[in-house]
């Protein structure tokens, strides 16, 4: 009779630790998705800005209607308007792996 509590006893706490094991390497999981989105979303604010200063560096935008900058992780593209004195700029930077995407809207005076 003794043996069989004990042996009870110990299937109790390898469930115990097994399901601590589980809950531990599902944070773990997380915490790794979580820095690479958090990787991917600082990469492509990065492209974002670049291409702001890109845009803003050209000294005129006459002729352009949009903007395509290849990119092996990144669809990087501007769509550029003419309204009323100003250029209206829609910068766009998504992921291909995954659905980060940054968009920003500037506007640029006509010179």
């Amino acid at each position: 009779m003794k043996n069989s509590f004990v042996l009870l006893f110990t299937l109790i706490l390898i469930f115990i630790f097994s399901l601590l094991c589980i809950n531990i390497f599902e944070t773990k999981a997380i915490a790794s998705t979580n820095i690479i989105n958090q990787h991917t979303y600082i990469q492509a604010k990065n492209h974002l800005k670049f291409l702001e200063e890109y845009i803003l560096y050209l000294p005129t935008l006459e002729s352009i209607n949009k903007i395509e900058i290849p990119d092996e992780s990144f669809n990087i593209s501007a769509n550029i308007k003419k309204v009323d004195e100003k250029y209206e700029i829609e910068m766009i930077v998504k992921n291909l792996d995954s659905n980060i995407r940054v968009y920003k809207k500037i506007f640029k005076n006509i010179i």
